[in-house]
């Protein structure tokens, strides 16, 4: 069963160890004694339930340690008061960082109240806590008063919280798992254990993980969730993973593990960042900073493209250049402090990770990107317009999300036959992209009518599948044509000047006299004085016009002498199965150096079929 956790946040002294203890039993202090009972993970965490864990906030470093795991690890916040100081800076402090992480609803706790004897006091208390709630936008369930002599108050406190694990639950989702490791050691007799919050997903025993960001994979050996042995944790879950051969140098708090190949460690994270409106904090353009993603601490600084500084308040997309890499999905909230001294003063949200697009480009579109993540799917498949991916593709990129992709891709999208993800957008640039190549290219070179799949791939830089469709499309259309091994556009035409015609038909006529004998380009160059650039582009219209064949090389022969040869090996297998060079060379009247390369472009195309030094009849040969 899927667990909720609720997250308690307060000033020191105000008494939340206290207030878990009483509604749980469990004293969450106990550091020695949790690891001296071995897979068991109490050390701040405590179970009201079978469905409920409390997370405790002993201090405020473990606060930041502790809690900035991500939204999907706290889902309501208690807030814990103390009657006799009313609302104090870690209060304040504590309430920014759950609303950065997006927890805006919880329960309130006033404690201590059997030693202010002023109920008035109280009262303002009371309001006081209202005010700062509804200023920072967190809905209060309830508020509790709680004497912490006789215990009264928590039995309401602890039926409010206990009752809405019947409203709302964590979403389960089947696949991939994810979960922040806060704690790790070695039980003797079973190994390395690491202890966490499952973010996403679901895990069993036996099942492949990779940690992260070292990317060493290991297989789970056990699992323990609530002190108890489970086959199986999922999210929302607090785990005790038993992990099999895995050194515990090699996984430290603040690492991830999950399902292989789920994320790709970066350095680089395009980010919304929100300055929180009590911080007295400006942060400048790369200023060092500490950012708190999951259980990891990690420095880094912002970059901001448009503006030179962010003040109490101000939101803005900006780059997180990190200095060590860490695991993050989109969706995730993190938390932003100081470098020195240490002040919380604001966090985000990740909108992309792993970007490989250009530096300039990435520029441009980081005030473009949405906060939305529906906006922002669409927005990213834009982008992806010369690289479409695929839906499964998306669905990893987002898998932090409750967003359905398939079902909007099928009301706004389009999918290739192979499974790309585009908009019309996305076709509409692509193709004009194709076509003013091909325009471009005519403009330069009238005389090279056909293009090459691999020239168009190569100079455009779309991936050869999405570049498949669209040249297929294209010809459905009947706007280009697949000709002479390329494409060219349908209503393309070479406008040859009176020139061009003579020259054509000089170097034709030159190539058709040489019989059977192939030409280098050179020996076309010196004997008929026509520029190298001049004459290949000339020959490129020979070729296209079937007349004359390249056989590679930078060697030539005149298709009607190619098709009498076929005729003449077709003649000669008719009388005998293997063909030697001697034959060859009988049948052509051709040396050893100019026969063995039309040998050699005979056995490529099939026409003939060579084992060791014979040759036989190719299939080609019989069409």
């Amino acid at each position: 069963m899927s667990q909720l956790v609720v997250g308690t946040a307060g000033h020191i002294d105000h008494g939340k160890t206290s207030l878990v203890k009483a509604l749980t039993g469990v004293n969450t202090d106990n550091l020695v004694q949790e690891k001296e009972r071995g897979m068991t993970i109490d050390l701040g965490f405590a179970y009201l339930n079978e469905s409920i864990t409390i997370i405790d906030v002993p201090g405020h470093e473990k606060f930041i340690r502790n809690m900035a795991a991500g939204a999907a690890n706290i889902h309501y916040g208690l807030i814990v008061v103390a009657a006799d100081d009313g609302i104090m800076p870690q209060t304040i402090e504590h309430l920014d960082i759950l609303t950065i992480l997006g927890v805006n609803k919880g329960w309130v706790a006033i404690t201590k109240v059997d030693i202010v004897k002023d109920l008035e006091w109280i009262d303002l208390v009371e309001l006081d806590i209202r005010e700062l709630l509804m200023d920072r936008g967190f809905e209060f369930l309830s508020m509790h008063r709680i004497n912490n002599l006789n215990g009264d108050g928590i039995e309401s406190l602890k039926s409010k919280i206990v009752n809405i694990v019947f409203d709302a639950k964590p979403q389960r989702e089947p696949k991939r798992f994810r979960m922040n490791v806060d704690r790790v050691f070695s039980k003797t007799g079973f190994g390395t254990v690491v202890t966490g919050t499952v973010v996403n997903g679901f895990v069993q025993t036996g099942d492949e993980i990779e940690i992260l960001p070292s990317t060493i994979k290991a297989r789970i050996r056990g699992i323990q969730s609530h002190g108890g042995v489970t086959q199986e944790v999922s999210n929302g879950d607090r785990a005790a993973i038993n992990l099999s051969n895995v050194k515990l140098s090699s996984i430290q708090r603040g690492n991830t593990i999950c399902t292989p190949g789920l994320i790709k460690p970066t350095k680089l994270i395009i980010a919304n960042v929100l300055m929180i409106s009590s911080t007295k904090w400006k942060i400048i353009n790369n200023q060092r900073l500490r950012f708190h993603f999951g259980t990891s601490e990690v420095l880094g600084r912002i970059s901001m493209y448009g503006i030179s500084v962010l003040e109490k308040g101000q939101i803005a997309n900006v780059f997180i250049k990190l200095e060590s890499y860490i695991s993050v999905a989109l969706e995730d909230r993190f938390v932003i402090r100081s470098y020195s001294p240490m002040n919380t003063v604001g966090g985000g949200i990740v909108l992309d990770v792993n970007s490989d697009y250009p530096w300039g480009k990435l520029k441009k579109m980081l005030k473009k990107m949405p906060i939305n993540k529906e906006a922002r799917f669409k927005f990213l498949v834009d982008l992806n317009w010369r690289k479409p991916k695929s839906i499964d593709f998306w669905k990893g990129k987002f898998f932090n999300t409750n967003f359905d992709i398939d079902n909007f891709a099928l009301k706004d999208l389009m999918k290739s036959d192979s499974g790309l993800l585009f908009s019309n957008n996305c076709k509409n640039m692509a193709t004009d992209y194709i076509l003013k190549y091909f325009s471009d290219s005519y403009a330069i070179n009238p005389y090279r009518k056909v293009l090459t799949f691999e020239s168009i791939n190569n100079k455009l830089k779309i991936s050869d599948e999405w570049s498949a469709y669209l040249i297929m499309d294209l010809i459905k259309k009947n706007i280009i044509q697949d000709y002479k091994g390329g494409y060219a556009l349908k209503d393309f035409t070479n406008k040859l000047s009176e020139k061009d015609i003579e020259e054509i038909t000089k170097i034709e006529n030159f190539i058709k006299r040489s019989g059977f004998k192939p030409l280098l380009l050179i020996e076309i160059i010196e004997s008929l004085k026509i520029q190298q650039k001049r004459l290949g582009n000339l020959l490129h219209i020979l070729i296209e016009e079937n007349k004359v064949t390249a056989i590679g090389n930078n060697l030539y022969i005149h298709s009607e002498k190619l098709d009498k040869l076929h005729s003449e090996l077709l003649k000669y297998f008719s009388k005998t199965k293997q063909l030697k060079v001697r034959d060859f060379k009988n049948i052509t009247s051709l040396t050893r150096r100019t026969a063995i390369p039309l040998l050699e472009y005979l056995d490529k195309n099939n026409f003939t079929k060579r084992v060791d030094n014979i040759r036989y009849q190719g299939e080609m040969l019989n069409e």
